[in-house]
């Protein structure tokens, strides 16, 4: 049993009333596709890598606590002459590699997974348009590409179905390195990645919610990504209460975004992490799980943490529903 603060009561019913069923039915395809996000994916590992002297057990924690979305920063070190694991591009040289630090210690488990269906979700978050990072990951997972799940082609709709592999990747960060990868797929090649699209106009604050999405989705651009201010308009350490209005902000902006054909991620929600900013600490694991029950009522397709553990519950809960 999990703790009782862990319990959701979730909205939709194990019967499906015909009327919705027949509704969905009259839904654009994009819609319908964007709506087939793995559940399982709902938590993610935020910023899961080792920085200095600290967080050395991240992807450890991420992986014994249940959470299968890992995100992992990458910039370019000249000196090295490859993409290192970093979450800022001043660089003290000890940063590790993606081989080393992802790759190598999660092969055997890839290997050990099905075809077919989602396995692992990994996030490259590029803090630098540098070819050379965009490069060596293109060129990594062309490497491994009969693990990685392939995307769709240039042109193809994104209704179009992700012939699933054990390894899915998302691109995030740096918009330009994103559009940069998306030019190195030639047209007749699967997309190996997924880019992400973020709030337009220098990511300003948009009152009507529809304004965040001028442009569709696409093969490639599956995923929308934005930070949680555009819900409650203030950093988490300043939200106080989540109020209902606030939840019907997120509903209509979950709704926006699913009309144009994307998958929704949002970050970061914690409690009281010391990990990174505590910007992104709404005070309490109370008002930190109102939001992410709120989020998984509202379809939010991924949300990113950095409470490994109680997000690891969380999911488990959901299961065991």
């Amino acid at each position: 049993m999990m703790p009782s603060s862990i319990t959701l009561p979730l909205i939709a019913s194990r019967r499906f009333p015909f009327f919705w069923a027949c509704l969905l039915c009259l839904l654009p395809a994009a819609s319908l596709r964007a709506a087939d996000y793995p559940r399982q994916w709902f938590l993610n590992a935020h910023n899961c890598y080792p920085a200095g002297d600290h967080g050395a057990d991240r992807l450890e924690r991420a992986r014994r606590s249940g959470l299968s979305v890992i995100e992992i920063d990458l910039a370019w070190s000249e000196r090295r002459r490859r993409a290192v694991i970093t979450h800022t591009t001043k660089l003290t040289g000890s940063e590790p590699t993606i081989e080393a630090y992802f790759w190598k210690p999660m092969l055997p488990e890839l290997e050990k997974m099905p075809r077919g269906r989602p396995g692992i979700l990994v996030i490259f978050d590029f803090k630098d348009h540098q070819p050379g990072t965009v490069k060596q990951v293109y060129q990594f997972l062309q490497r491994r590409r009969a693990l990685i799940t392939a995307c769709g082609k240039r042109g193809d709709s994104p209704a179009t179905p992700l012939d699933w592999r054990p390894l899915t990747v998302l691109l995030s960060g740096d918009q330009e390195a994103i559009a940069m990868f998306e030019r190195l797929t030639p047209p007749t090649e699967p997309y190996l990645a997924m880019g992400n699209r973020e709030p337009p106009n220098d990511n300003k604050f948009q009152e009507n919610v529809a304004n965040y999405f001028p442009e569709p989705a696409t093969a490639f651009y599956r995923v929308f990504n934005f930070n949680w201010a555009h819900i409650e308009k203030s950093r988490n350490n300043q939200a106080g209460d989540f109020t209902p209005e606030e939840r019907n902000r997120l509903i209509e902006l979950v709704e926006a975004g699913r009309s144009k054909g994307y998958w929704l991620r949002a970050w970061t929600l914690n409690a009281d992490s010391t990990a990174w900013s505590p910007e992104d600490n709404f005070g309490s694991r109370e008002a930190l799980l109102a939001r992410w029950r709120a989020a998984w009522e509202a379809g939010l397709d991924n949300v990113a943490t950095d409470e490994y553990e109680l997000a690891g519950e969380f999911l488990r809960s959901l299961g065991s529903r």
